[in-house]
């Protein structure tokens, strides 16, 4: 059994619109922990520290650490937590404010729903990193790992999957929090890919395209980046893609050689 110091003596109410719900299951936390895998080397980014449940086992086991966390009621009682370790950094502020050149070897948080959209979108714009653990809604966790044709598969889908191989670990039901939330939640791992042929940017300009009406085809969708229909018929042709096809049918590896291809053509290459 991980060394855990409870936390659960501090009586801080949940803040609904922060979007707080603590996790009270001891058997998950310590399932979280061991996802981890901490071997003493790492610098581990935390979003929302809370009450540092977790935390503290970061601080005994991590390199350094540094704990974000915006509810200012919380902040007093992670310094009294954490006062004996000096590997912590304690940031009072909002996650999405964070900015840092630190290389984190783990970034690891209990996500709120109405920030999980941007945070995902742009985590690989906010910070360099090798690994993300997170604890997500159902949903999200879902449309991360979603396969072409199903109602999950996105944009977030794509975004994410460019430069993340996507792993769900496990779930936890929704009894496992306080209070308790309307739905249940996963734990993803998110392990960063470097390098794709094309420039993100542009990767995700073509998929917003693709997927501006789902019930369209791809020639009269992609029409929007400034192509004349009959092109990007020819195009998709030569790539051995049903023109009649729409953009959710689409699989990771079709979009990245569909954007690099789109990306050569004369109308691009002067942009």
């Amino acid at each position: 059994m991980v060394d855990v110091k409870s936390g659960y003596i501090y009586s801080t109410k949940p803040k609904k619109f922060l979007g707080q719900h603590y996790l009270k299951d001891r058997k998950v936390l310590e399932e979280i922990i061991t996802s981890l895998e901490l071997t003493g080397k790492e610098n581990v980014l935390e979003i929302g520290a809370g009450r540092g449940e977790i935390t503290c086992y970061i601080a005994q086991r991590g390199k350094e650490v540094w704990a974000v966390e915006l509810d200012r009621d919380n902040i007093p009682i992670l310094e009294e937590r954490l006062r004996e370790f000096s590997n912590v950094h304690i940031i009072g502020k909002n996650i999405l404010n964070f900015h840092t050149d630190t290389y984190f070897d783990l970034i690891v948080g209990n996500i709120p729903y109405y920030i999980s959209g941007i945070l995902l979108g742009s985590l690989s714009e906010r910070w360099k990193y090798k690994r993300v653990v997170l604890t997500l809604q159902e949903e999200v966790g879902k449309r991360l790992s979603a396969l072409p044709g199903t109602r999950s598969y996105g944009i977030l889908t794509l975004v994410v999957c460019y430069n993340h191989r996507v792993r769900l670990l496990f779930d936890i039901p929704r009894g496992c929090f306080y209070p308790v939330p309307k739905v249940d939640s996963v734990v993803v791992e998110l392990e960063r890919i470097e390098d794709r042929e094309i420039e993100r940017s542009f990767f995700i300009k073509v998929v917003k395209s693709a997927f501006s009406n789902r019930r369209k085809m791809l020639p009269n969708v992609l029409t929007s980046l400034g192509l004349d229909r009959e092109y990007v018929v020819e195009l998709l042709k030569e790539m051995k893609i049903d023109p009649k096809r729409r953009g959710e049918t689409l699989s990771l590896e079709e979009f990245l050689i569909l954007a690099k291809r789109l990306y050569e053509t004369s109308v691009f290459s002067k942009t």
